[in-house]
């Protein structure tokens, strides 16, 4: 009988000092320094900028050249990749009823 209330005690204590779950979501599908691309955008920058300081063939207007194409293709890989995930957030532009009578 000892142990069936030493049992009985410890379930009632873990019930009632447990919190539930916590369902938090975020905003972002994942953050944006473990995808793939931004690595390849860090790393083809870093790669430009010696190439371009031990180079003469690459002078600055090149380099910049070719960082601003980078950035743009960044971000649009970036818009690519969310274009197809929806959002958990509150959006009150889901309320909106546009178009229906307010009879």
């Amino acid at each position: 009988m000892a142990t069936g209330g030493t049992r009985a005690t410890r379930v009632d204590w873990r019930t009632r000092w447990v919190a539930a779950p916590r369902t938090t979501y975020t905003t972002e599908t994942k953050p944006f320094f473990l995808t793939s691309e931004f690595v390849l955008y860090v790393l083809y920058e870093m790669g430009l900028g010696i190439a371009a300081s031990t180079s003469p063939g690459i002078d600055a207007r090149l380099f910049w050249i070719l960082t601003t194409i980078a950035t743009g293709v960044y971000m649009l890989s970036r818009g690519i990749a969310k274009a197809g995930s929806r959002s958990r957030a509150y959006d009150p532009r889901d309320d909106i009823d546009v178009g229906r009578d307010n009879d």
